[in-house]
């Protein structure tokens, strides 16, 4: 029976941690399905979905804290369900893109209101940027949420434009498929 392994890394940013992550879940016989990474600040972070039968799985969790001592990551590790198994059966999916002035607070006015209505973020991804002319930091967000059955299309983006008038910052919101 196929399990699941979530491993996630954190370490100083240099070349070649992704090839030996990925390297050790190969070496075990494991499949990396699915996989987040960014360098934040001077740290490269890393979050990935192994597979593998029962002993895979175990041998592979057995030897990652030694992996994280000779690389220089901190790991940790965490069996999970198969992935589909917690999403909402009858949820439609949007992307939601938003850019504004940098400031704080606006993931979580944004976020609050999403979860208020009970939506689920799928993916977030946020980062500054110089903005266009002014040079000034930029904030700029990309999602995917899922909308529950019992919210309309209309509830959601009155909800989400309301959070977003209120931190100053654009929204477009566009269903998926």
């Amino acid at each position: 029976m196929r399990q699941y392994l979530v491993l996630s890394a954190i370490g100083p940013d240099r070349p070649g941690i992704v090839n030996a992550i990925s390297k050790i879940i190969f070496d075990h016989g494991c499949n990396l399905e699915d996989s987040r990474m960014a360098i934040l600040g001077g740290e490269f972070a890393i979050v990935v979905l192994a597979a593998g039968d029962a002993d895979q799985i175990a041998k592979l969790r057995n030897d990652v804290p030694a992996f994280g001592n000779n690389t220089g990551l901190i790991i940790t590790t965490k069996p999970t369900s198969a992935p589909g198994a917690r999403e909402l059966k009858s949820a439609r999916r949007y992307t939601v893109h938003a850019v504004g002035l940098d400031h704080e607070g606006i993931v979580h006015q944004i976020t609050h209101a999403l979860a208020s209505l009970g939506v689920n973020i799928e993916t977030l991804e946020s980062t500054t940027a110089p903005a266009p002319h002014t040079g000034d930091p930029q904030f700029i967000l990309d999602m995917q949420i899922q909308q529950p059955s019992q919210l309309t299309e209309e509830q959601l983006r009155e909800k989400l434009t309301e959070a977003c008038e209120a931190v100053n910052v654009d929204v477009e919101i566009s269903p998926v498929g």
